[in-house]
Formats: structure tokens, sequence, C-alpha cells
């Protein structure tokens, strides 16, 4: 049976149609009618049709001009950056009702008519709580971004038919 596949892809391929699996692909789907052919003109659908070039194959320099407009497949599933660590951690954080909590308690020791307390200890309590959950994200995140670099640097066998 996986003869008669590659007889009809080379077929198609000597043709000129390149509809089957290999450097081309037809698109999915029927064919989508226009405008004019719902109204009995009959005019030919154009549709766009994918080129795949293989990375080692026999066409490199086709492979590197069109793969350079992409993305590439690296996974990356850790949240933050060096740069954006703090600022979107100390966001996440005043998500939490506890933290606002605190905050308004330390914005509100700071006005002289209402202060209860030092300035200082009122703070105590919201540093420590940031700094835990901020060294508990820290670390979560770099445990993702060491299996994220585990995973694509996976070595791969890639079957080509």
């Amino acid at each position: 049976m996986e003869g008669l596949h590659w007889v009809q892809h080379r077929w198609r391929q000597l043709l000129g149609r390149h509809l089957g699996r290999g450097w081309t692909s037809a698109p999915a789907g029927p064919p989508e009618k226009t405008s004019q052919e719902a109204h009995g003109s009959p005019q030919a659908v154009s549709r766009k049709r994918r080129t795949v070039f293989a990375r080692h194959g026999p066409h490199p320099q086709e492979y590197e001009a069109t793969s350079r407009g992409y993305m590439g497949n690296a996974i990356r599933s850790s949240k933050y950056t060096l740069l954006t660590f703090i600022p979107m951690n100390l966001f996440q954080q005043f998500h939490r009702a506890a933290n606002l909590y605190f905050l308004f308690l330390v914005l509100l020791n700071w006005v002289p008519v209402v202060e209860a307390f030092q300035k200082e200890i009122t703070m105590i309590p919201l540093l420590v709580v940031l700094t835990v959950i901020g060294i508990k994200d820290a670390l979560e995140d770099f445990r993702r971004y060491l299996f994220d670099k585990k995973v694509n640097n996976n070595v791969v066998r890639v079957f080509c038919g």
C-alpha cells in the first residue's frame, strides 16, 4: 500500500501538479466558492500552496531564504526574563488581596494624623511576604527554564520517506 502512495506522489510530481505529500501539499478542505462562482460564472479559485524545504535536503539555499521570516520551534514556558522579573512579579503579587491590604496599611501609616506605628515596622510584613514569594517564583521559573533548555536540546530522529 505504501508503494502505491509513492507511485501516486511521483506521478503527480511528474505531471507538475504537486498535490501529494512531499515538497508541496494541497490546501485542506474542499475549495470554497467565490461570489462570482455562486452566481453561475465559472472561475477557478486560486489557492495558495505550501512549500516545505528540508533543512539538510537538496536545496539548502532555498531553505535559508524561506526560513528567515519565521520563528524557531524552541519551547519557552518560563514567565520571566532577567529584565521583566521584578515588575511582572510585583504586578502579579499585588493582585492578591492580602498584599493589597498590607500595602494599604503601609501607605496609611505614612499619613501623620493616622500613624499608629513607626513607618518601618509596618513595611516589614509586606517586604517579607513579597521577598519570600518572589524567591519562590524565581526558583520555579528557573526550573522551567532549565527544563525548556533540556527539551530544546534533545537529540531527535527524523524519518524521511
